[in-house]
């Protein structure tokens, strides 16, 4: 023991177990271990839960990807076709086109083409004469199972105008 202003400080080591208390050692009791097991497996829990959102909205997002680019492909092919005051290219005919079990990147997807020769009405009009046309392309994911890019929600639709050139 030492003397500090008055004060008496207890140095050795019997001294702090006896402030503990008598028979007590170090360490943790099982009820704090209990606790901490518990904190731990609801944060692991809780990261495979993480984990299992992530791959099945990975899985979406690839496939709504290759929807884009397909969609984009196929609009692109039209846009690239003739349609002028002297010819129109035969792609561009009016009307509704609908592919069936198109494969890409080993996925099956199905492509409907619409071409609406009157964009001013609500229905799909076939005339040959027009001036301007809407065309709509729409990719859907044919997979079976569940997903965000599964059914209605996974369709990408592309829509654009094209209007006859005069050459």
């Amino acid at each position: 023991m030492t003397r500090i202003d008055n004060k008496i400080c207890l140095t050795n080591a019997s001294a702090e177990a006896g402030a503990r208390g008598v028979g007590s050692a170090p360490g943790f009791t099982l009820l704090e271990a209990c606790i901490a097991l518990l904190l731990m497996m609801v944060v692991a829990l809780g990261s495979a839960s993480l984990f299992s959102f992530s791959i099945y909205n990975n899985s979406g997002g690839s496939e709504r990807a290759t929807s884009m680019a397909m969609a984009q492909e196929a609009l692109e092919r039209l846009r690239s076709a003739e349609f002028s005051s002297t010819a129109t290219d035969a792609s561009l005919a009016g009307g509704t086109t609908v592919q069936n079990g198109v494969i890409r990147d080993s996925r099956t997807y199905t492509l409907t083409r619409t071409i609406d020769d009157d964009p001013t009405t609500a229905a799909v009009d076939v005339n040959a004469g027009s001036n301007l046309k809407t065309i709509t392309i729409a990719v859907m994911p044919e997979r079976i199972g569940g997903g965000w890019a599964f059914g209605a929600g996974g369709t990408v639709t592309l829509i654009t105008q094209r209007a006859r050139t005069n050459h």
